[in-house]
């Protein structure tokens, strides 16, 4: 059984206190060797800063609100059932969670979580800029690198 991530309880993201710097990061997956991500882009761990997840949970209260999710839960789970990676001229990588589409609309919208690849220390580490629905007709003029295999 795989167990929940969850906040360290005196971190400024659980108390939704701004973060004065980025030095404190949270991992909460990895690209992992032998997965269908990996084989377009390179294994490493993924990592969260608590001042983005405080960012998350003030711009996007109300979508959350309406999920009933907190800005970390809601990060995690787009990582974890990401089905679709695109990156864009920028090199950002975008994890969607796509599901299954009720119509053809460019306007119909999907969870998004925006990464891109850095190195800290000897490692490289893909680090999450952003978290939000994004709808449709923008996602499909970004570059598809890889979509997972249906079961």
């Amino acid at each position: 059984m795989k167990a929940k991530l969850q906040l360290h309880k005196r971190s400024n993201a659980a108390s939704g206190k701004k973060a004065h710097n980025e030095s404190q990061f949270i991992k909460i997956g990895r690209v992992r060797l032998h997965s269908w991500i990996n084989e377009k882009l390179p294994a490493a761990d993924i990592l969260i800063s608590e001042r983005e997840i405080v960012h998350i949970a003030n711009k996007h209260r109300l979508e959350l609100a309406s999920l009933g999710m907190e800005a970390f839960n809601y990060v995690t789970m787009i990582i974890n059932q990401s089905n679709e990676v695109r990156k864009d001229s920028r090199d950002a990588l975008f994890f969607i969670v796509s599901g299954a589409r009720k119509t053809d609309s460019d306007l119909e919208q999907c969870a998004v979580v925006e990464l891109k690849i850095e190195w800290m220390g000897r490692k490289k580490v893909y680090v999450i800029k952003s978290a939000r629905p994004m709808n449709w007709g923008r996602l499909r003029k970004i570059e598809l690198v890889c979509v997972k295999p249906r079961s």
